[in-house]
């Protein structure tokens, strides 16, 4: 009976070894059929950029129908060098209803309607626009589902504008905006180390244009609001090398729309320096008059009318406000910190008074909060922080947990890193039992996968508090809390692709560890002694 089985066994061995031949062979034939095909990690859509007769809803376009304008395939071949991506076209030209009162509303609503039509196509990044005839300027809009949320509501009327869509900077600018939404829905270390690297790699020339003058706009404004937008991807995954070039070339733009928003003040009268005299009649070389530029506070503070600043450029003022912020952050940009506030306080108001939901007024306080503290830490004065964390708590209120999880995390972030600054300013002992409930309240809320740099900036903050404040009481049970909320950090970072933000989590751990040590030895040498006044000068 067993011999049988065992020619059963053998009869199917050679029955898959003869099918299994038989594929391989097929596939053997040329070198190119051995390589696998590269593995496609993104589908993007395009619309149509002019209006024609479409498909029905602009789901799915029917056997027959014209697929595309001139735009979309332009488009097409801009984006077809980025790799592990691919594009499906959408058979309808997308406009913001002008029956809608709020042209923010409108253009949301909008923005949503060509995410669900790029769903029904499988992607989950959207390009869309048109061709405005009056001006000859080519305006992008781009959505996806990261930019769809509460935490980029914001920055979803951003609007790239190109008036030479031939022209090499155009194709390279449309280049980085995908390459950031891949950055965006990367997953993992490995592949978001890639793709942020793939970014860099598009950047760099852009980087060391402006460093020596340019200022990107042979192509229109769009190719500045590009970089802007991924320098502003990158710094929130730890890498901010790109933002003070950013701030740099987005700065004529914001004072272009502050100047034309502002009530026109009266142009002072130029006075020439007075010189010295010279004897007999002799003439005297005298100085050039120089007019002192208006600082971006007084443009700010010379609007009155809300309305004057329209959906795309309040968008950049705010993209602009992002890059200032993380800036400040970073410390890279020195007396940064008052631009940062009026230019936050200024958008907060358009939001409370001229259009704009709650989650967009609750955003600009959470920025506002933000440029408070970093304020406060750069010139240590506890007043701005503790309008920080007033800031927040106005946030935290006007916006719901679970239906804003990743702005209600930043926001309870926020809150915390205020109440830790003003202890650290006023060099008072850090209340960790309204500090850490705060951070913990924000984890709890915060999606991992999702948000790894958020997530793990926030266990990284939780870790610091349970750190310095153990080492302060020589709590051996909160140091160790620090040290798995330091691994946990770390390990988020390096999701995140923030390597430097890693180290500093690593560097965390390491000195619980060493606490922790010099805690057991204390203890060993008190028990070995029979007392703690023998102890202290072992432990020294």
């Amino acid at each position: 009976m067993a011999g049988f089985w065992s020619a059963v066994g053998l009869a199917i061995k050679s029955l898959f070894a003869v099918q299994g031949s038989k594929g391989s062979s097929a596939a053997v034939g040329t070198p190119e059929a051995t390589a696998a095909a590269p593995e496609t990690v993104h589908t993007y859509a395009i619309a149509r950029f002019s209006n024609a007769d479409t498909a029905a809803n602009g789901a799915d376009t029917p056997a027959g129908a014209p697929l595309s304008d001139a735009i979309s395939d332009l488009l097409v071949r801009h984006l077809g060098s980025v790799s592990e991506s691919k594009s499906v076209q959408i058979d309808h030209h997308f406009v913001p209803n002008p029956d809608v009162a709020d042209p923010f509303v409108a253009l949301r609503e909008a923005q949503l309607g060509v995410l669900n039509a790029a769903h029904y196509r499988n992607a989950t990044t959207a390009f869309w626009g048109r061709e405005n005839g009056p001006s000859g300027q080519l305006e992008i809009h781009l959505i996806s589902d990261e930019l769809a949320s509460p935490l980029y509501e914001v920055l979803m009327p951003l609007t790239h504008c190109f008036t030479a869509p031939d022209h090499h900077d155009t194709a390279e600018a449309v280049r980085v905006l995908l390459c950031a939404e891949l950055v965006h829905q990367s997953r993992g270390s490995e592949k978001r180390s890639l793709q942020m690297a793939r970014l860099t790699s598009h950047l760099d020339d852009f980087q060391e244009r402006i460093q020596n003058g340019d200022t990107l706009e042979k192509a229109g404004t769009g190719v500045a609001s590009a970089y802007a937008f991924a320098a502003y991807v990158l710094a929130e995954t730890g890498d901010r090398s790109y933002c003070a070039s950013a701030i740099r070339v987005m700065e004529p733009r914001v004072r272009q729309i502050l100047i034309a928003a502002g009530d026109a003040p009266a142009a002072p009268a130029p006075v020439r320096a007075k010189g010295p005299s010279g004897l007999l009649g002799e003439g005297v070389a005298q100085k050039e008059t120089t007019t002192k530029e208006t600082s971006t506070e007084d443009l700010i503070a010379a609007i009155s009318d809300f309305d004057k600043v329209d959906c795309p450029q309040t968008a950049v003022l705010a993209l602009y406000g992002g890059l200032v912020n993380w800036s400040l952050v970073s410390n890279m940009q020195k007396s940064a910190g008052t631009v940062a506030v009026a230019l936050w306080k200024f958008l907060v108001r358009r939001f409370e008074l001229s259009g704009g939901s709650a989650a967009d007024c609750a955003a600009a306080l959470c920025r506002l909060g933000e440029a408070l503290v970093a304020y406060a830490k750069e010139i240590e004065k506890a007043k701005l922080s503790d309008m920080g964390a007033s800031q927040f708590r106005r946030a935290i209120g006007m916006i719901n947990s679970s239906l804003h999880a990743p702005l209600y995390a930043v926001a309870a972030y926020g809150l915390g890193e205020s109440l830790v600054a003003s202890a650290l300013i006023n060099d008072v002992h850090i209340p960790d039992e309204q500090v850490i409930p705060v951070f913990q309240a924000s984890l709890k809320v915060c999606n991992r996968r999702e948000q790894p740099y958020i997530w793990g900036r926030t266990m990284f903050a939780l870790a610091t508090v349970q750190l310095t404040n153990g080492s302060n009481g020589k709590d051996e049970k909160l140091i160790g809390h620090a040290r798995v909320s330091f691994s946990h950090a770390y390990h988020a970072f390096m999701d995140a692709g923030a390597k430097g933000a890693a180290r500093a989590a690593s560097g965390g751990y390491a000195r619980s560890e060493n606490m922790l040590s010099q805690i057991s030895h204390r203890k060993a040498v008190i028990s070995a002694t029979g007392g703690e006044t023998k102890q202290e000068p072992a432990a020294s």
